[in-house]
């Protein structure tokens, strides 16, 4: 491809500063639309993408390149070992949105996001490192939708009393027919579903018709997932917006708050177009994990992994559990039964994050989120959506975990406070305690079955055990204190023992596993 200067021969490449094509080596510069991309016979302007292909050695990425592009790190793995060698003819996408966010501002983008992050590992702080940053062209599709009738109720409350309230419900008549054009999902399977919703939006009227010409000094990927994989997300995403967008209005102007779970609009996708937008990619690799940082292209938005520093992070902790354990004894006048229901509330904390963590592995380790990496083509309810609905259920459940937790602080500072004898309210707490870690571990080993790692288990059962050991103690009620501070050091060294492998399930949870894509087939 005649990627060269026309004025000195020299490599030229999209400068995204002055959105122009820029020579590496005389300094001259041409708008991209002016900038002919031609084969190396000097013929007619290409219709393919005869590019370099760049596979990874480690994983089996391949990214497009043109023959100027700059070999860096891939982007899915973080491997430096990337083979080239001259691509085949590739259908190009109809669209792209230019990059519009300079490497280097790039970087200081992702120093902004995470400079208040706590532990964050060091090579995520390290110049160099962030100087990894590859710019891809991810493949999207843009979908079409053809819009229908409308169903859109509403309530307004025009009386309120102390003993009654009148409520009128209205039917909205709302001309919504037309085109909802632009509704973008992207087309890699490789590229995980919620990393792509994340890093939207953006803006479409940036959008130019392909030139090849703005992919040089990038790579860009190949489409992995049929299209017809989102056409009913792409559905749901019109009706939805349209939803909104009348809803803001109709209150606006009369008060009336649509019930947008009954309301809907019908939407018909009647067809889609291949485009690509510029991202930004940052790896950050620890043994077979790998945690991405993703950044906007076009708006600068920052999406990212944040894995935490194990010795950092344990060096913070001890340092507080200083301070907290001088403070204790300043403040309060710790006995053993005081002392065993820190245990147990510390470890039912410690449960539920060990709980919401693996709840994260098993949603990223099988892709029950992820409708691009089935690439179904039946315009029916996928496998995925079923997996995802059934998750939902339980992420619901889930999502009240902490209210347990609070009940048991809420006991807990009640007892200290009104009670001069609390040995009975805390063993109920740590009863129900118990009751809550048990239906973790049942929960834990019912995500095992889709999960390769073991440090969930490994860090849940020390909990229970030590969750047993204080509760039974305190039912019990030795007179011997001496009991109680064993149960106590006996909690505190388990505790320590978990919390290794809770951060391991923590960031187990904040990275994804090392992608093989050496089976990788493309969509034509």
């Amino acid at each position: 491809m005649g990627f060269r200067c026309a004025n000195c021969g020299g490599n030229i490449l999209f400068d995204v500063d002055s959105q122009s094509m820029k020579c590496q080596h005389c300094g001259s510069m041409v708008s991209p639309d002016e900038f002919v991309v031609k084969s190396k016979s000097q013929g007619e302007d290409i219709s393919e993408m005869n590019m370099t292909l760049f596979t990874c050695s480690g994983c089996g990425a391949e990214l497009q390149g043109t023959e100027d592009s700059q070999v860096g790190f891939c982007p899915y793995c973080g491997g430096q070992s990337l083979l080239q060698k001259p691509g085949g003819g590739r259908s190009m996408p109809e669209r792209l949105i230019p990059f519009q966010v300079s490497k280097d501002h790039c970087a200081d983008l992702f120093k902004k996001h995470t400079q208040k992050v706590l532990y964050l590992p060091r090579e995520l702080k390290n110049a160099a490192h962030l100087r990894s940053f590859t710019g891809i062209y991810m493949p999207y599709y843009e979908y079409d939708v053809q819009l229908g009738r409308s169903n859109i109720t509403g309530k307004k409350t025009v009386e309120s009393t102390s003993s009654y309230e009148t409520i009128n419900t209205y039917q909205i008549d709302a001309s919504v027919a037309g085109d909802y054009c632009g509704v973008p999902y992207d087309a890699s399977k490789y590229y995980d579903d919620e990393i792509a919703a994340r890093c939207l939006p953006f803006d479409m009227k940036k959008e130019r018709s392909f030139n090849a010409a703005y992919l040089s000094g990038f790579y860009a990927d190949a489409s992995t997932v049929p299209a017809e994989t989102y056409y009913r997300d792409a559905e749901r995403t019109a009706s939805s917006d349209i939803v909104d967008e009348v809803s803001a209005r109709v209150y606006q102007q009369s008060g009336i708050k649509v019930e947008k779970e009954k309301s809907s609009v019908e939407a018909h996708t009647r067809g889609h177009h291949a485009t690509m937008f510029p991202l930004w990619f940052l790896t950050w690799r620890k043994d077979e994990r790998v945690a991405y940082a993703v950044v906007n292209g076009e708006s600068g938005k920052v999406v990212s992994d944040l894995p935490v520093d194990m010795k950092a992070f344990s060096s913070g902790c001890a340092a507080m559990a200083v301070v907290i354990f001088l403070l204790l004894e300043i403040f309060v006048q710790p006995t053993p039964v005081l002392t065993s229901l820190v245990s147990i509330l510390a470890a039912a904390m410690m449960a539920a994050s060990i709980r919401s963590s693996t709840r994260r592995i098993f949603e990223k380790e099988t892709h029950v989120y992820d409708k691009g990496w089935s690439g179904s083509k039946e315009p029916v309810i996928t496998e995925a959506d079923q997996n995802a609905k059934k998750v939902k259920k339980v992420k619901k459940f889930l999502d009240i975990e902490g209210y347990p937790l609070m009940a048991f602080a809420i006991i807990a500072v009640t007892a200290i406070v009104q009670l001069a004898d609390i040995k009975s309210v805390t063993g109920v707490i740590g009863v129900a305690a118990l009751f809550y870690v048990l239906l973790t571990v049942i929960k834990i080993l019912g995500w095992q079955k889709s999960l390769p790692q073991k440090q969930p288990l490994l860090a849940i059962f020390p909990v229970l055990a030590a969750v047993a050991l204080n509760a039974a103690i305190v039912i019990i009620s030795p007179v011997n204190d001496f009991w109680y501070y064993l149960g106590d050091a006996a909690c505190i060294l388990i505790l320590t023992v978990s919390s290794v492998f809770m951060l391991q399930v923590y960031n187990i949870g904040t990275t994804r596993p090392l992608p093989h894509l050496f089976d990788r087939e493309e969509v034509q």
